[in-house]
């Protein structure tokens, strides 16, 4: 399966605030620059955090986002569902396909898609900045130093 780069920003803004020190914030134009993200799709994907209560955002100069408390047991399958528009891999009633009454792929390709979430499901956001907290925060400290 393939994300589109929404859920793929989603997921990344969220495994970079979550190595943050709890309550600490990071500007939108820092999260664009150290993960090497567009700023409008940015700003954009941190909105849908924002909506979906995941991240707290605040305005003005000294404003930014950080993870919300409970963002941190979130699981990675919960966080492609809420950010990801179609799950299926491939459409078949939009197309005109003589095979469609007598073809097994959909079914299969649902099938693992459904095991693709499952194991998504196993896994928590925290699970994901233990083992690269060391580094992602090494990140967030060379843009500190060199700004």
């Amino acid at each position: 399966m393939q994300l589109t780069r929404f859920t793929d920003y989603g997921l990344r803004i969220l495994v970079y605030v979550s190595a943050m020190p709890t309550g600490e914030k990071v500007s939108l134009a820092h999260l664009s620059e150290r993960l090497n993200m567009n700023h409008n799709h940015v700003n954009k994907v941190s909105q849908r955090l924002a909506s979906l209560g995941w991240i707290n955002s605040t305005r003005g100069k000294s404003g930014g986002i950080c993870l919300a408390d409970s963002a941190r047991t979130l699981a990675l399958g919960t966080i492609v569902e809420n950010l990801e528009p179609q799950l299926l891999p491939i459409d078949c009633a939009g197309v005109e396909c003589p095979l469609t009454n007598h073809c097994r792929l959909q079914g299969i390709l649902s099938e693992a898609a459904s095991a693709f979430m499952n194991v998504l499901m196993n896994y928590r956001l925290d699970d994901l900045t233990e083992h690269d907290l060391a580094f992602i925060r090494m990140l967030a400290d060379e843009v500190e130093t060199t700004h």
